[in-house]
């Protein structure tokens, strides 16, 4: 590599040399003085006194071609200049600028042949940097090595001189001296910081240095203080604009990559501190019974609602920076591999595995549709009239829409959702739907079934079920990318896919989840309001109680009924086995005294109850209704032994 970039650094200085020779350097060189007011008037002062002394009618004279050689006029110089030295042949400065102007006109032979009259008559810095120019203008490494000594003892007397600075770069650059390169330029440019050729070569060094930025820069900055635009491209297209642009990118990326992690970091801290804040606003001092809402509380649910916008956006917001990262990490490998020079089978074949299977499975994520099924058995109102009415009256109650459709599932499970655009459930004309497990009514009164259902019509009056068609899209495209990604086998730690799913998980969750805890407590005031305090508690402790209880016994009954090769004909009236209540006991003690988790749907029971006690709503007898859940289904058994074919439909075989 260090070879390499020496054999670049030379050649580069040969192109520089090149274009700078064939552009018309010595004609910017010897132009420099073509004005009056950059010529030094205390050194001309001195150079007429000189003259003066060795025959003042050649004063005159030289004064004339002076001015015709400022103005530009260099055939007019030129025959002054020689009438000069036919009248005062020991004046080196005549000879010097003669050689000046044959250097112009490109006759580097007449040019070299004056410059060392010069120097025999007065070896002078600046007679030494005559003959250095006219000396590279021959383009002969012979005549280089010469220049390089002559320019660099000059600059060494003139270190504030700009032409003397610029023929010591030039001569540096003609020997591959990248260093005297380097010094030359550096100070060319300090004495002159609009000097294009300067930032030509500041370009070109910056390039030799791989500062590609930098380099493109300088050469665009040589280009706008007139260096020719055609040698400008010339040397950008060397590769410098492209690895500039490559470089911009990167930087960009790099830039936009922590933009993004600083999004996502700021994303996951907001869902702590909505948590704590959720917390603290609960635990503040009692509301009023006029309102079920705090303003604190309120002010954390509409953050809440705010942040889960802006977290579901910013997943497909994610995707192409995974995308991105994925193809960084890939090449990179492959790069070392090449660098190396081996190439390991297997590994190369699981990246390649990686990079297509991880592509696919977020395309197949991104692109489909979640498809949404009945949750479970249709119960028309023919089937359960009982039910029904109570449904509704419980909606009449809270002054809510009551439900569209019921669904009876197998499980322990009471819910509710809707369906529809987010407009309609916005306006609240969605479908609304009811879930309800069977599991679940055993040990229920109906009045602890009215509460739970005033829990949930409390969720359609927060509008809890409205506006979350994006957070429910981007769960279910998580989940996909985890599926399909742990199907192929592309989990490795890394791949940047799978990492950014199991994170942007966590954060996801974190935050919606602690939502979703704040829904379940506002919901529970609208029960406890509405059908006392204590069927909200009853009501809670009865389905955790059967949500024990249930697949205890459907478990027990499932594998009885294998081992003795009889049918399962209803899993909702077993009794509890012996020994099984001090088991049911332990783990509903347990469920009492857990503490909630971060990544908890619902609060733990023992802290529920405790939030609905604070609410301080006594107990009503005329809410309360003993009499047992089961009752408002006329066919119960046969519904029981439907949800119990459901079950065993889905055991395996065997």
């Amino acid at each position: 590599m260090e070879k390499h970039s020496k054999v670049q650094g030379i050649l580069l200085m040969n192109i520089i040399l090149v274009l700078l020779t064939v552009t018309g350097c010595n004609q910017a060189i010897s132009a420099t003085p073509a004005q009056q007011a950059s010529r030094d008037l205390v050194l001309e002062q001195a150079i007429e006194t000189q003259l003066q002394g060795m025959n003042p009618a050649a004063l005159p004279i030289y004064r004339e071609a002076t001015q015709a050689l400022d103005a530009g006029e260099f055939d007019k110089a030129r025959e002054l200049y020689t009438r000069v030295t036919s009248l005062a042949p020991d004046f080196s400065v005549a000879y010097r600028r003669l050689g000046n102007i044959e250097g112009y006109y490109q006759n580097y032979e007449e040019a070299v042949r004056l410059s060392r009259k010069a120097i025999e008559l007065e070896p002078n810095a600046y007679n030494q940097t005559a003959l250095a120019r006219a000396l590279l203008g021959k383009n002969s490494s012979a005549e280089y090595l010469e220049a390089y000594s002559l320019a660099y003892s000059a600059s060494q007397t003139l270190t504030d001189d700009e032409v003397t600075t610029t023929v010591w770069l030039m001569a540096a650059a003609s020997t591959d001296n990248l260093l005297a390169v380097r010094q030359a330029d550096e100070r060319l440019l300090q004495i002159n910081p609009n000097n294009p050729i300067g930032h030509y070569f500041a370009g070109a060094i910056a390039a030799i240095d791989r500062i590609w930025l930098k380099a493109e820069r300088e050469l665009l900055l040589a280009q706008k203080l007139g260096f020719p635009q055609e040698e400008i491209k010339a040397l950008l297209d060397e590769g410098i604009a492209r690895n500039a642009l490559l470089l911009k990118l990167l930087i960009g990326g790099g830039v936009a990559l922590v933009i993004w992690l600083a999004g996502l970091g700021a994303l996951y801290l907001s869902g702590n501190i909505l948590s704590k804040a959720t917390l603290k606003a609960l635990r503040s001092p009692q509301l009023s019974l006029a309102s079920l809402l705090k303003p604190g509380e309120l002010k954390v649910r509409s953050i809440y609602r705010k942040v889960i916008v802006i977290l579901s956006m910013y997943f497909y917001i994610s995707i192409p920076f995974v995308i991105l990262l994925l193809f960084v990490i890939v090449g990179g490998l492959f790069y070392i591999f090449s660098l190396i020079q081996t190439i390991p089978i297997y590994l190369a074949w699981v990246l390649i595995v990686m990079l297509f299977g991880s592509l696919i499975a977020i395309l197949r994520a991104l692109f489909s549709q979640v498809k949404v099924l009945p949750p479970g058995r249709a119960l028309e109102r023919m089937d359960a009239p009982e039910l029904w009415n109570m449904v509704e009256s419980v909606a009449r109650k809270l002054g809510a829409r009551p439900v569209d459709a019921i669904y009876l599932t197998p499980g322990v499970e009471i819910g509710v959702y809707e369906q529809g655009s987010i407009l309609r459930k916005m306006r609240g004309t969605g479908k609304r739907n009811l879930i309800l497990g069977m599991g679940s009514l055993p040990g229920l009164t109906q009045g602890q079934l009215a509460a739970t259902l005033a829990h949930e019509y409390g969720h359609f009056s927060n509008q809890d079920t409205a506006g979350g068609n994006l957070a429910h899209q981007v769960h279910a495209s998580l989940y996909q990318m985890a599926q399909r990604l742990i199907q192929i086998g592309a989990t490795q730690f890394y791949n940047p896919v799978w990492q950014f799913v199991m994170g942007y998980q966590r954060i996801f969750l974190r935050v919606t989840l602690g939502a979703s805890r704040l829904q379940e407590i506002l919901a529970d005031r609208f029960a406890a309001r509405a059908f006392g305090g204590t069927n909200c508690i009853e009501g809670l402790q009865s389905l955790t109680r059967q949500g024990i209880v249930f697949p205890m016994q459907a478990n027990f009954e499932i594998k009885r009924s294998r081992e003795e090769n009889r049918p399962i004909v209803n899993l909702y009236v077993l009794p509890i086995q012996d020994g099984a209540s001090t088991e049911i006991t332990s783990q509903y003690e347990q469920a009492m005294q857990r503490t909630t988790s971060p990544y908890d749907s619902h609060p733990a029971l023992g802290e529920r109850i405790a939030l609905i006690e604070q609410l301080g709503i006594t107990y009503s007898p005329v809410a309360d209704n003993p009499r047992p859940a089961l009752e408002l289904l006329s066919n119960a058994e046969q519904l029981q032994r439907e949800m119990t074919a459901e079950i065993t439909k889905h055991l395996p075989t065997g």
